[in-house]
């Protein structure tokens, strides 16, 4: 692709070794992999742009973001993002405070041991129960324990209304009693388990050099430009989507697309559950309807343009996150002009609002007109807004972030199943919601494919 949101054709080219199916960040990461090991391949995209739910954009002479906001990467990660030519935008120092709603105002979340211990955030009994945690010796009530139960039972009940609900909802736009520890929180499962407790696996991790420090960042220009520099140099067909899969005699596929019947040793299925399963109910009948039982969260992400003097009480950091206990109409709201103050004029500020996720999802449905009546009212209410915005942006995603319920478990089982016939599941609903996530799936399952392929006869 020579431009992001053009679509490129290659005449004469032969089809490809591996096809890879959806242009969002998995789909692109393992493409881009794949060809870096000099395997030929091809991405084939519905939409005409790429990127999926990454999404950046400008009006108004501000830059906005109707997807994810910020990142996570580590040194080498961040290595790898100047050698595909993208520049690294870090946010203010205010991006280390963070807030959460309690009784109707926003206050700090603990930000170390001192505003831990002296801090009122936590109730003295709440402490107690987190620092005894090392030496509480309990097992799991079942093998697909929810982050609930796991919260409730390892550091107790008020951290996971306080603390966990509000992540989890901002992250995961979940609901800690459905989503499973295993699936959403890993990390911290992983380590109970090594260990006995969280605090004993983490800090093993840490003595071995297993945790590595991450920076929060964005790029210049937006997010986007992330699936742009990936898509470059591949040979992407936008606006042409993937219709059927059909396995040949010979154990390859012929991949029927918008316009075009494809063959290909492999293919990678980098598209929603939803979407996978219509293409393998005539394949693997079992995996098509585990699939078509992940469920969806939905999200209308709202960028609002308010004049500075317009935000009487605007919060001095990353943002605040809304527990369902408070009953607050949005899951969460960002201060993207106070991270990234050049995304906006200096006589202004962006504030991203979150509608949306499994708690909240009622308001996610509802038409323009009532859902920013209603989220005005509580940035007047929250953020002390005087008026309205000068502009606000709605971007709405049905179909926004994967749950890791119970559902995934069975799809677990199919993408191995799977994978021994040559067709690999590459998306959000295995293995990592985040961005990074998807970009390191992306890439070990392009060596995996690429060492098979060394070994095919």
């Amino acid at each position: 692709m020579n431009d992001t949101n053009s679509l490129q054709t290659f005449p004469g080219q032969e089809d490809p070794t591996v096809l890879v199916a959806g242009a969002g960040i998995s789909g692109l990461s393992s493409a881009w992999h794949l060809a870096q090991e000099g395997v030929a391949v091809r991405v084939y995209e519905a939409a005409s742009r790429v990127g999926g739910k990454i999404m950046s954009f400008e009006a108004g002479g501000a830059c906005y973001e109707g997807g994810p906001n910020t990142l996570l990467a580590d040194g080498a990660q961040l290595e790898w993002l100047a050698s595909l030519g993208l520049s690294v935008e870090y946010p203010s120092k205010l991006s280390k405070k963070r807030y959460v709603l309690q009784k109707g105002c926003y206050r700090p979340l603990p930000a170390g041991p001192v505003s831990f211990l002296f801090g009122d955030f936590f109730s003295w009994r709440a402490k107690a129960h987190i620092l005894s945690e090392p030496w509480r010796r309990n097992a799991p009530l079942s093998d697909a324990e929810t982050v609930a139960d796991f919260i409730r039972r390892r550091l107790g009940g008020e951290v996971l209304d306080k603390a966990v609900n509000p992540f989890v909802g901002g992250v995961f736009a979940g609901d800690p009693e459905k989503l499973l520890v295993g699936e959403t929180l890993g990390l911290l499962a992983r380590a109970e388990r090594e260990a006995g407790s969280i605090t004993g696996g983490m800090w093993r991790r840490a003595r071995a050099g297993g945790l590595r420090r991450r920076d929060t960042y964005s790029l210049k220009g937006g997010l986007e430009a992330l699936p742009r520099a990936l898509a470059r140099n591949l040979d992407v067909r936008l606006s042409c989507p993937v219709m059927a899969l059909e396995r040949d005699a010979d154990g390859t596929w012929w991949v029927e697309t918008g316009n075009a019947r494809v063959h290909a040793q492999k293919v990678v299925l980098a598209l929603p559950a939803f979407a996978a399963a219509r293409l393998l109910e005539g394949v693997d009948a079992a995996a098509a309807e585990a699939l078509a039982a992940v469920r969806y969260a939905p999200m209308t992400v709202v960028v609002s343009r308010i004049a500075r003097a317009d935000l009487t009480r605007p919060l001095e950091g990353f943002g605040g996150l809304n527990p369902a206990c408070e009953g607050a109409f949005a899951a969460g709201h960002l201060m993207t002009g106070a991270l990234y103050p050049g995304r906006c004029a200096e006589d202004e500020v962006l504030v991203t609002s979150f509608v949306g996720g499994e708690q909240y999802a009622a308001n996610a449905t509802l038409a323009d007109e009532p859902l920013l009546a209603s989220l005005n009212a509580e940035l007047a209410s929250l953020l002390g807004m005087v008026g309205t915005p000068r502009a606000q942006h709605v971007v709405r995603w049905p179909a926004a972030i994967a749950q890791g319920s119970r559902e995934v478990l069975a799809v677990r089982e199919a993408s191995a199943r799977l994978a021994a016939q040559g067709v690999y599941l590459c998306a959000s609903y295995l293995d990592g919601v985040s961005v990074p996530d998807c970009i390191a799936k992306g890439r070990q399952l392009a060596e995996t494919i690429a060492d098979e392929l060394v070994v095919m006869p």
